[in-house]
């Protein structure tokens, strides 16, 4: 294994992107190796599962997102501090990663129509995007976090996706005041601040089916 820490993904933010946020509000130096779609067939064969991301450190050599971002959490104490909140982190985390992909889902593939995507926008986007909300408002804690009074692995996660839909959809989130309100919050914290002001932030959100797509703003 490595003695530096290492990620594997695309030039893209991606579902990388929470583990990057999270690694850089850890201050942890880390290589960010990010691989460029021309050169993703040479790559393939050297990862688990032939996907990325793929984090590697001293310890341990693991793919698949969630579970980068469990190892992380487990390894620095963000995964809550009781049971409730624990499960509060696990399904805000489940519940964005669900969100993400039905966003990729009708517009990063070419065999979605342009009417598929307007259904999306206008019917199921806010009844997912509610649904959040009103979950995000139920922590008991009443904190600007996800799960309890401090700060967990979901709240990474979440930000992404709020952020993505900030980016992609600019005048959708005003509809959705506490999750608009979270999103500066966590955008101001100390680590994360420098992090999305830096050029180590990819410029482009993922790859749709004609290439990168970038943020509207």
């Amino acid at each position: 294994m490595t003695a530096q820490p290492t990620l594997l993904y695309f030039d893209i933010r991606g579902r990388a992107q929470p583990i990057r946020m999270l690694l850089s509000y850890l201050n942890v130096d880390f290589s960010d190796r990010q691989v460029t779609m021309q050169e993703w067939e040479s790559v393939r064969s050297t990862t688990p599962f032939k996907r990325m991301p793929v984090y590697t450190d001293a310890d341990a050599e693991i793919p698949e997102s969630f579970a980068i971002m469990n190892y992380l959490g487990r390894k620095y104490d963000l995964c809550g501090h009781s049971a409730a909140e624990r499960i509060r982190c696990d399904v805000t985390t489940e519940a964005w990663r669900d969100y993400g992909n039905r966003i990729a889902n009708v517009f990063g593939a070419l065999s979605e129509s342009e009417e598929a995507r307007q259904r999306f926008l206008k019917e199921e986007q806010p009844v997912l995007l509610a649904d959040l909300e009103k979950y995000y408002l139920e922590n008991e804690a009443r904190a600007s976090y996800w799960a309890g009074d401090s700060l967990t692995i979901c709240d990474f996660v979440a930000f992404h996706s709020i952020d993505g839909v900030m980016r992609q959809f600019p005048s959708l989130l005003g509809s959705y005041g506490a999750l608009e309100r979270f999103h500066e919050f966590f955008a101001a914290l100390p680590g994360i601040q420098a992090y999305l002001e830096s050029p180590r932030r990819p410029a482009a959100l993922f790859y749709g089916p004609k290439g990168k797509i970038y943020p509207r703003d």
